[in-house]
């Protein structure tokens, strides 16, 4: 079966304010070295999926962005008119890969995390497609190294097949995002494992799992399906996305299938889901700062800089975040990383706002 790399590429990163914007969002930074993230995701699937088997999930305006980055094709792309979560984006690269192949695999990453042991990646991916050959829906599992409330998780099962490539379990359930108290007890009892989001499974058994769970949508997916190709695609698609509930492919899907199968990741991850993703990867001094870009500090301490021009001084800090744009600077503190994107819904009632967003 060929194997087809569904990327969702649309999403808007609005923790990475200043820098990720609206027409410009996080996925498309160069966070960690001179490479963007989605260049890095495209990259890392490439000797699995290559290119001309990587379908990336945008709206227009974005796929432009992306294109800009990317040597792609027409084919490459597959365009929401809006956002609706992941089962709908899911779902509608599944209808078009399935057209175009339906005996194939998906493997379904999102754009922007960060995987630097690439081949160790790649060998769990090829034992995932395995796996999912023989119709189960298979997802990731990051064994959790703290217990982080930011984070969905997967409770594991009893061992379902072990091979010199791997092993995989069943799922008891998933869990949505845990307080500080139960994400405490999901570490210290060992069998509650981080949801990566990504997934790898058969196209016709992903599709035959969206019939039993979401059957309106399925409905309506198979009928546009014949539109795939003509004039009217465009108008149909908006047509059943204005129809279509925003739900995440895990509790559409996923919570309510038999036959999911958790693959625990023999590969480092990160989702890279705010800025203090960043202290992970990059070096601390003496007083636990860490600085991108120019910066001084004084009698600081616990503090993250980042800066694509200029200087950024801190004099007497603690536990900052500060982050200096060519018109905008963030400061915040680390406790409040969350906030970011309220504060950005607060913006969004000032017009005058309008062009930072």
């Amino acid at each position: 079966m060929k194997a087809y790399a569904v990327i969702l590429a649309g999403g808007r990163g609005e923790r990475f304010w200043p820098m990720s914007r609206r027409d410009f969002p996080k996925q498309f930074l160069s966070l960690f070295d001179r490479n963007s993230l989605v260049r890095m995701t495209s990259r890392r699937v490439s000797s699995v999926c290559p290119l001309s088997a990587q379908r990336f999930v945008i709206d227009r305006p974005l796929g432009r962005v992306l294109a800009r980055q990317l040597k792609l094709t027409k084919q490459n792309f597959v365009f929401e008119p809006f956002g609706r979560n992941t089962a709908p984006a899911i779902a509608l690269a599944a209808a078009y890969v399935a057209r175009r192949d339906p005996k194939s695999v998906m493997v379904v990453l999102p754009a922007d995390h960060l995987i630097e042991d690439v081949k160790s990646f790649q060998g769990a991916l090829r034992f995932a497609i395995e796996v999912a050959v023989t119709g189960r829906l298979v997802t990731f599992g990051i064994r959790p190294e703290r217990p982080d409330t930011s984070y969905g998780y997967i409770e594991v099962g009893p061992l379902l097949t072990r091979s010199a490539a791997g092993k995989a379990f069943a799922v008891r359930r998933f869990r949505e995002k845990p307080d500080a108290r139960q994400a405490k007890q999901f570490l210290k009892k060992g069998s509650f494992w981080w949801n990566s989001g990504m997934f790898v499974w058969r196209t016709d058994v992903f599709l035959k799992a969206v019939e039993r769970c979401m059957p309106e949508f399925f409905s309506d997916l198979m009928r546009f399906q014949g539109f795939i190709g003509t004039s009217r695609e465009a108008s149909e698609l908006k047509r059943m996305y204005a129809r279509t509930k925003s739900e995440s492919v895990d509790y559409a899907i996923m919570e309510k299938s038999s036959n999911v199968a958790v693959i625990p990741a023999s590969f480092d991850w990160d989702d890279v889901g705010s800025w203090l993703a960043l202290e992970r990867h990059f070096p601390k001094d003496a007083a636990g700062n860490v600085a991108i870009g120019e910066s001084i500090r004084l009698d600081s301490g616990n503090c993250l800089t980042m800066n694509d021009a200029g200087l950024v001084a801190l004099v007497g800090c603690r536990g900052l975040i500060v982050v200096r744009t060519a018109d905008a600077v963030l400061v915040c503190h680390k406790d409040k990383a969350g906030e970011i994107k309220r504060l950005l819904a607060e913006m969004r009632q000032d017009t005058k706002m309008d062009k930072y967003l």
